[in-house]
């Protein structure tokens, strides 16, 4: 029995996005235990501004190298998928530095996953693949959320909409809007 069967509290989704991370950048040299909790952040993150919800269910805290999975709710899920064998822990030297890394031993289940999903997730993993984790991370450390939070503070999906970008004139008409109706609600009551 494999642990996606199992009811550990991990949605599919979370066990399998593990499973595909890991099957699909085992062979690169630079894939370890940061970049494989850097791509479920950017994963989900990016998913969250395309349709409003993230993948997995997989909360992401700052960290001082930037977000990662809850360390409480993350490391017991992948843990468990080594001790069900759906993960391998293999030791390796990157350059000079002792690695982990998580080596799927099967193949993930896309069924689990919607067809837009699975592009985003090939997107984004060809994006980062041949960058290591200290290049990840610090390209993590842009995000404004991850810039204001506090030292393992979460970092809720809403905050990755935050950009450091000067509102358009549509941003300005659009919370005019919102004010306007919060506002008439409010009055109301």
């Amino acid at each position: 029995m494999t642990l996606s069967e199992s009811s550990d509290g991990a949605s599919p989704k979370t066990i399998e996005l593990i499973i595909y991370i890991s099957s699909r950048l085992k062979d690169k040299p630079n894939f370890g235990s940061t970049l494989l909790g850097k791509s479920l952040c950017l994963i989900d993150s990016m998913n969250y501004l395309k349709t409003g919800k993230p993948i997995t269910d997989l909360i992401y805290i700052k960290q001082e190298r930037g977000p990662t999975p809850h360390p409480a709710q993350y490391l017991p899920i992948r843990e468990k998928l080594v001790i069900a064998g759906d993960l391998k822990r293999v030791k390796a030297d990157y350059f000079g530095r002792a690695q982990d890394k998580f080596i799927a031993t099967r193949e993930p289940d896309v069924e689990v996953f919607e067809k837009d999903e699975i592009f985003l997730i090939n997107d984004i993993l060809e994006s980062i693949s041949d960058h290591n984790a200290a290049e990840i991370s610090d390209y993590t450390h842009n995000f404004i959320s991850w810039i204001m939070a506090n030292q393992k503070e979460e970092l809720p999906f809403y905050t990755f909409l935050l950009t450091q970008a000067e509102p358009s004139p549509d941003d300005y008409e659009w919370a005019n809007k919102v004010m306007g109706k919060y506002l008439s609600t409010k009055n109301a009551s």
